[in-house]
């Protein structure tokens, strides 16, 4: 026995020379990276296999620890390694007790097709996909911590959670939405769903309005092209729904603070605004890439204008909301500092008057004004 676990203690010393090795060649130069890789491969399978999931344990481990979450990993690591990092997450996550994890956590967990960790191609290209991916995760960078990490505190939410039943009514409309093939008819679900969590919201305000008053922060993952107007009709609908955001350019995402509801709001309104601005924007005359940039600020652009008139319109007299608001706000300013300090305050730019007018024509045509429809 005794020699059995002197070879135990051998074997785990090398697994994790091995895995530093991976490690290590992630951070060098291509010839530099073959021959650590190389060097591991000559190990055998076995081993070699044992230090590649050490080595992406490890990266992943780091990257918890620079604010990330599950699935903004698998968003911003390259395509063609995101079936690779989804694996390596799902088999790193088994080492944490599912009590210990923050919801959000749990919720983006169950959201990723995880498979099996397994290196079943051939060794060295097997051990190369894992040094790419190590060198993805290890290039991105410090982001503010929206929520615990896993096992580093009690799954607790930062407020109230929707009304599960009101959610089930949302998605359920805006299914019907995104099957009807009348465009009339889709935009009245929308409207509904977006009215129903509207007054959802301001209920819950008053509701809630003696309790202490929690925000909360999401980061939104942006497609590209285009992402910096994307991000400014982002930022148009979630100030218009007492939200606060900030745009990452080199990562294609947007930050967002607020209350949990108006979060869940935000992002209903973002997804369908973004859906009508593909659409006008695929019928528009315009190709160029000039164009399309010009038409999607121009669309942001109204977009902020007509959200901010309804606001206005819709302003609330109720003394109970209106304290309810401010104190919701308040907590969203504090917090929103304490993630954000000492941002800057950029707008994309248009040269494209063409690709403006259009884009200003389109927004226009967006659906903002639920009450006025339904109510006809």
């Amino acid at each position: 026995m005794g020699t059995m676990r002197t070879y135990d203690r051998e074997a785990r010393g090398s697994v994790a020379l091995l895995a530093a090795r991976l490690t290590e060649a992630a951070a060098l130069g291509q010839a530099a990276a073959l021959d650590r890789i190389q060097q591991v491969a000559a190990h055998g399978v076995r081993q070699a296999a044992a230090a590649a999931v050490a080595s992406l344990s490890r990266a992943l481990e780091l990257l918890w620890q620079r604010g990330w979450l599950p699935a903004e990993a698998v968003s911003a690591v390259p395509r063609q390694l995101a079936v690779l990092v989804v694996a390596a997450i799902g088999h790193e996550v088994r080492r944490y007790p599912a009590a210990r994890l923050h919801p959000v956590w749990r919720a983006q967990l169950a959201e990723l097709d995880t498979a099996p960790l397994d290196l079943a191609e051939p060794l060295e290209p097997a051990l190369r996909r894992v040094v790419d991916l190590v060198g993805a995760l290890m290039a991105l960078p410090q982001l503010p911590r929206l929520v615990p990490g896993p096992c580093e505190a009690t799954a607790e939410s930062d407020g109230p959670a929707v009304d599960p039943r009101v959610m089930i009514k949302v998605r359920g409309l805006l299914a019907k939405a995104e099957s009807t093939p009348f465009a009339a008819e889709a935009e009245a679900l929308s409207a509904k769903a977006q009215e129903l969590m509207a007054r959802y919201a301001f209920e819950q305000a008053v509701r809630t309005a003696d309790e202490p008053q929690l925000a909360a922060a999401r980061r939104v993952w942006l497609d590209a092209p285009y992402q910096a107007p994307k991000a400014q009709l982002v930022d148009a609908v979630a100030s218009a729904n007492r939200c606060r955001s900030v745009f990452y350019p080199r990562l294609g995402c947007v930050g967002l603070v607020g209350h949990e509801t108006d979060l869940e709001i935000t992002e209903l309104l973002v997804t369908s605004l973004a859906t009508q601005s593909t659409r006008a924007m695929a019928h528009a005359p315009g190709r160029t890439r000039a164009y399309r940039h010009a038409f999607l600020v121009a669309y942001a652009h109204r977009v902020h204008q007509r959200l901010t008139e309804a606001a206005t319109h819709a302003r609330p007299t109720s003394t109970a909301l209106l304290t309810a608001l401010a104190s919701r706000q308040a907590a969203v300013d504090a917090k929103f500092t304490a993630l954000y300090p000492g941002i800057r305050t950029h707008r994309p730019t248009a040269t494209n008057p063409s690709g403006w007018t259009a884009g200003l024509a389109a927004a226009d045509l967006a659906d903002l004004h639920p009450h006025r429809r339904v109510a006809s």
